[in-house]
């Protein structure tokens, strides 16, 4: 099999459940893959529609030898008033679907159950929002390890707001602008009240989700982080010791795909053939390529995509852009007249889903622009290439923060707006000067920029390292196992979500490789996706936890109003969990933070539930902080920025980047809160990140937090495949291309979109752009008239989904915008990539403060206020900030771009 066992024991059995998302499923695959690489069986729990991407991602893997298999369970889609067909949370598509799907994501449980109550796998590896998977794997004695997916700086900084809540000092009337420093953390990181996510400013539907969230977290046996230990030591060990977390950093997960064929098919399958854009890649010079793309979920508007294609068009540089537009019935108007024609050669454009991580490998591509989504974060960490981050929502503003201010190796682009993913067209347009600046800057041969390339390329090679053995991760994941006892079983349950998947799979590899039987709990059609349907063959099992009627992930959510829907569907899923937890009866959960009842599951069978929350511990201490201290709630300007309290760095935030759920007018607060309630009755955390990455807050979140926690990432690393994209990062010089990509969930507007493309024309930097739209079947209207034609050779647009780890990973990138997830985020620092954050929701301002202020080694874009990912309906981006934003890190010039590069470098 190619894996490592532990002798003298039988086989483990894992079950992996990730949350409906392409931002989760994804990783959570990975994870799965690790796991039975190592010997374990890996189930992946997933709703039928899920389950038909997953199943083909894990069938090489089958094939090879890996014990991974795919167990459905139904998504109650139409229980909760969902429309069929939306199984995951990039299908989401306005506000109203968002308290939808979160009841839909609640109702996974007793299917979950019954699954666990059926095959009873050893533990459970459950999504970060599956907070009752702890409860459900604790039904059966099975311990539930979370998944989150992010970062430890992303997840301390959540923390941090959440306990220290330093946006309430902050005035309702206040400037969104304003700052405030996120208390008790390694560094000083400053968010702004309109980078602060919904759930901390008040109920929302994630308020009460997002605590239990935490709740399950505590109650879990521990959690899995995707991320590496040198990215974030002083994250990991304050997510570990001054929070408290049991985690384990055992990423980047995407690194467990070494070929071609296990990165190209990793989540959905790719619009465009691999091999053309390898071929395309090829033809350029080392770094001479920007990678654009903004992840499954984020919509963004006709009217960015427009500044962004002249943006594009504009820096002069090649580039890949990812398109996905807000679904309307316009034609595609955001491209600039007679784009493609002049950037044909310059410039491809990739509608929906690409490989991003074939992509990001490339040594053409020497960008990532982004919206710091973490999967795409530490992607473009693990390609080490720089980034442009683009934060919308969830976590992406902290990424962001990890970016450009902790590792240093991103420029931020100015997006100021934290916004529902579905509401795109609320936020402020980025304008394409300043897109094009940027590009211009990050992929440019200024000193600043050769620095934070040179730093991000380190930090991607010690990336690598540490998921080779001997390394961080590596050594995590072993003592993980070991700690889990020898041959033990481990049910991973990522959330239905790319995000969520992706580095649960990594981890799920990750147990299986180390002798642990592992399990990923997946619905039916993540289970027949590609991810895990190479592991399935490769020997990793796979359990479908069925959600029916098509929509199985939130990537599928098309609007708000599907999201509760959804989220009652995945409570559902407890049920069958709980099936299985009492049927194999696994030792460990590692379940998603957005199944807050797998830790009741796992209780009733006295089972450790971990959490894997797919965001670094930075942004799960300032989450905390937020949540706890309240600080925003005395400002009264959502721009004016306060402190989070408490925390190593001093973090300053705005109301406005605070998540609506810990503000409280969010439909996700109620989950969130469940989500905390749940953490807190967890065994521990595991972080998709590394302790040399967030050492202050590993230390704060285990120590002064009290969460037992291992970073175990970056977890992007278990994909090394090549790709077509490659061969047009290949025609690309060393450092040249920014990549641009907003994760799997951040969909923005097309007024957004053309912002985009419009500040990346104007950058004159090479781009691989990936782009996803509020809705894919609507033709796209956002690139500028022309874009395409101007950016021929010197911009790649990828639809939809990139091989993000190859494209991040070649010589050609310079620079990763990202939507600072903490998947993103973390391959941006695997990468060794600078990158300019762009958070949108979730943690994502979070890891901004981490990667700009933290690490240092990366740039805000100007994203200023915190956005669900399918409520972001207006351009908040200008294209002038993301050509200033692009062109300013892919620059060699000025001594900040030298201060990133040398902190990249350190990594």
């Amino acid at each position: 099999m190619g894996s490592e066992t532990i002798t003298g024991h039988q086989q483990l059995h894992v079950y992996l459940f990730p949350v409906p998302a392409q931002g989760h499923m994804i990783p959570t695959v990975d994870v799965a893959k690790l796991l039975a690489a190592r010997g374990l069986k890996s189930t992946v729990i997933c709703t039928p529609l899920n389950a038909v991407s997953i199943s083909k991602t894990t069938e090489r893997d089958r094939l090879s030898g890996l014990d991974i298999n795919v167990q459905t369970i139904p998504f109650p889609a139409a229980e909760v008033g969902l429309p069929e067909g939306i199984e995951s949370m990039d299908k989401i598509t306005s506000p109203e679907m968002v308290p939808k799907f979160m009841t839909a994501i609640a109702l996974l449980q007793q299917p979950f159950e019954q699954l666990l109550e059926e095959h009873r796998p050893d533990f459970v590896i459950a999504g970060m929002f599956l907070p009752w998977a702890t409860e459900s794997a604790a039904k059966f004695s099975i311990p539930r390890i979370v998944f989150h997916g992010t970062s430890s700086f992303a997840l301390s900084i959540g923390e941090s707001l959440k306990l220290y809540k330093p946006y309430e000092a902050i005035s309702v009337d206040a400037d969104p602008d304003s700052s405030f420093v996120i208390p008790g953390l390694p560094d000083k990181i400053e968010m702004t009240m309109a980078q602060l996510p919904d759930h901390l400013r008040g109920k929302n539907v994630f308020s009460e989700m997002m605590e239990k969230v935490r709740e399950s977290e505590l109650n879990s046996y521990g959690v899995l982080v995707n991320s590496f230990y040198e990215l974030e030591p002083a994250y990991a060990e304050h997510y570990r010791n001054i929070l408290g977390r049991k985690t384990w950093h055992i990423g980047p997960v995407s690194l467990r795909n070494t070929d071609t064929s296990d990165k190209a098919q990793r989540g959905k399958k790719s619009t465009i053939d691999e091999h053309y854009v390898l071929n395309w890649l090829n033809s350029k010079e080392p770094n001479s390529v920007l990678y654009v793309s903004f992840g499954s979920v984020s919509r963004v508007s006709n009217n960015q995509l427009l500044e962004l294609a002249m943006g594009l068009e504009n820096s002069g540089y090649s580039f890949i852009w990812v398109v996905r537009q807000i679904k309307n019935d316009d034609e595609e108007s955001f491209l600039p007249k007679g784009f493609e024609e002049r950037i044909e050669g310059k410039g491809l454009i990739i509608r929906d889903w690409a490989p991003q991580v074939l992509i990001l490998d490339h040594e053409a591509v020497g960008g990532f622009m982004t919206h710091c989504g973490w999967n795409s974060t530490l992607e473009g960490i693990s390609a080490g290439v720089p980034m442009i981050t683009w934060p919308m929502f969830a976590e992406q503003f902290h990424n962001e923060k990890f970016i450009t201010q902790v590792i240093k190796i991103g420029a931020p682009l100015g997006a100021k707006e934290y916004n529902m993913w579905v509401d795109a067209k609320k936020v402020s347009l980025v304008m394409n000067e300043t897109i094009a600046t940027v590009v211009t800057q990050l992929m440019g041969d200024g000193e600043e920029a050769k620095e934070m390339r040179q730093r991000a390329k380190e930090i991607g090679e010690m990336a690598k390292r540490s998921v080779e053995e001997g390394g961080s991760s590596h050594t995590n994941l072993t003592t993980f196992i070991e700690e889990m006892k020898q041959q033990l079983h481990v049910f991973i349950f990522p959330a239905t979500a790319q995000g969520h998947l992706i580095p649960m799979i990594n981890i799920a590899k990750l147990f299986a490789a180390r002798g642990v039987k592992t399990t990923i709990i997946s619905t039916p059609l993540h289970a027949l996706s590609k991810t895990i349907n190479h592991d399935r063959l490769s020997g990793l099992d796979i359990i479908e936890v069925g959600l029916p009627e098509g929509t199985e992930s939130v990537n599928q959510l098309t609007s708000p109003d599907m999201i509760p829907k959804f989220f009652l569907a995945v409570s559902m899923l407890q049920h069958p969990f709980e099936k299985l937890l009492e049927e194999y009866r696994p030792d460990i959960v590692v379940a998603d933070m957005f199944f807050p009842w797998a830790t009741e599951a796992a209780a009733k069978f006295g089972i450790p539930r971990l959490i894997f929350h797919g965001i670094n511990i930075f942004c799960q201490c300032v989450d905390e902080s937020l949540r706890s201290n309240k600080p925003f709630e005395s400002i009264t300007d959502d721009k004016e920025s306060f402190l989070v309290p408490d925390l190593p760095d001093k973090i300053e935030m705005t109301k406005s980047q605070v998540p609506r759920h810990i503000i409280g007018d969010s439909m996700f607060s109620a989950l969130m809160e469940t989500i905390r309630q749940s953490e807190q009755k967890i065994y521990g955390v595991l972080v998709n990140s590394f302790y040399e990455l967030e050492p202050a807050y590993a230390d704060y979140y285990k120590n002064a937090m009290g969460i037992r926690s291992w970073q175990i990432g970056p977890l992007s690393l278990q994909n090394n495949d090549k790709h077509s994209v490659l061969k047009w990062l290949d025609s690309k010089k060393p450092n040249s291309v920014i990549y641009v990509s907003f994760g799997s969930m951040s969909k923005l507007p097309n007024d957004q979109l053309t912002e985009i493309a419009t500040g990346l024309e104007d950058s004159g930097c090479s781009f691989i752009w990936v782009v996803r739209k509020l809705n894919t079947d609507e033709d796209e209207k956002f690139l500028p008239e022309g874009f395409e034609e101007r950016m021929e050779g010197k911009g790649l647009i990828i639809r939809e989904w990139a091989p993000q780890v190859l494209i991040l990973d070649h010589l050609a990138v310079g620079g990763f915008m990202t939507h600072s997830g903490w998947n993103s985020i973390l391959e941006g620092i695997t990468a060794g990539v600078l990158m300019i954050t762009w958070p949108m929701f979730a943690e994502q301002f979070y890891n901004e403060k981490l990667v700009t202020q933290v690490l240092k080694i990366g740039s805000q874009v100007g994203a200023g206020e915190w956005n669900g990912w399918i409520e972001t309906t207006n351009a908040s981006v200008k294209k002038e900030q993301i050509s200033k934003a692009v062109t300013q890190l892919m620059s060699d010039d000025g001594e900040e771009n030298k201060e990133m590069k040398a902190s990249d470098r350190t990594w």
